[in-house]
């Protein structure tokens, strides 16, 4: 049953129209924003995109626990997904995960702004709205 509801989870991150990255805020208060998730490792890593000189990696130098909201609209569901993000800067992924597409905000992969942010989960949560269930995960 376990590996069911993690195929779920991924079927349900693959779908989402919506990801929200959510960090601790400055104030106290919760800060989210909009994401692409790049790709996911199926032992619970998710992958973004993102500028160093943005103010959620310094949300995350402060404190790295994360949230990561997916609302897959068309498919019934959504996912919350709780872990600990980390910034890289390695040349090698960061050539091999660039879309020409970034262009508009980075030059190019070897960019010192571009980094990747991935958050490694300890647990995730899934509510299937017609099925009124809440399945949970646990990765760590």
């Amino acid at each position: 049953m376990e590996k069911e509801a993690e195929e779920r989870l991924w079927k349900i991150l693959d779908e989402a129209e919506i990801s929200l990255l959510i960090t601790q805020g400055e104030e106290g208060y919760p800060h989210s924003r909009p994401m692409t998730l790049l790709g996911y490792e199926e032992e619970g890593v998710l992958w973004f995109a993102t500028s160093r000189s943005s103010r959620k990696v310094t949300e995350i130098d402060r404190d790295p626990k994360v949230t990561v909201c997916f609302l897959a609209l068309e498919g019934g569901a959504h996912a919350q997904a709780f872990g600990r993000a980390e910034i890289l800067e390695d040349p090698e992924l960061k050539a091999e995960l660039w879309m020409e597409d970034w262009g508009e905000y980075w030059e190019g992969p070897e960019d010192p702004d571009y980094v990747l942010l991935v958050v490694h989960l300890d647990r995730a949560e899934y509510y299937l709205i017609e099925d009124d269930e809440l399945w949970v995960i646990d990765f760590s």
